[in-house]
């Protein structure tokens, strides 16, 4: 992926740049429908990056007790690598409920972001996880640890 391929947008989420068309077989691009849940990210938790993955293991953390409305662990190695997080911490990540399209999280999104001020993640029931960091690297570091510790959370 180069600069080019990209869309940048503006502070107010308005599309300043967007990638040139490619020739045949490639579809025309479009921006994410995920762009008013980053910008709240941006926003609201100055993140420098955010990440959205549909990995299985946050669908399934969402999905063994429809009920929960946050997912929490504690004592587990992995926590020291989530930000302001320690061993002997409690770890708590929202978990917001899906809707038939992602620009309608946004609402819910940011007032999970709002209640939960230590998260750098939130959870989408059956759908995946949104996470942040100062940087695309600590972004995608956040996001590995919390899959990571999803997983061991499951089995």
């Amino acid at each position: 992926m180069e600069p080019e391929d990209m869309y940048v947008l503006s502070g107010d989420g308005a599309i300043i740049s967007s990638p040139s068309p490619k020739p045949y077989p490639h579809k025309p691009s479009k921006c994410s429908d995920c762009a008013s849940l980053f910008m709240k990210a941006y926003h609201m938790r100055n993140a420098g990056a955010v990440i959205h993955s549909h990995g299985m293991e946050s669908c399934l953390a969402t999905m063994i007790n429809p009920h929960l409305k946050e997912f929490r662990v504690t004592h587990m190695e992995m926590i020291k690598g989530i930000k302001g997080h320690g061993y002997y911490d409690e770890l708590v990540i929202p978990i917001i409920e899906n809707t038939a399209y992602e620009n309608e999280l946004t609402d819910s999104f940011a007032k999970a972001i709002e209640a939960y001020p230590k998260t750098t993640a939130v959870l989408v029931r059956n759908h995946g996880v949104y996470g942040w960091g100062d940087s695309w690297i600590s972004a995608k570091t956040q996001v590995h640890i919390w899959l990571s510790i999803l997983v061991f959370w499951i089995l």
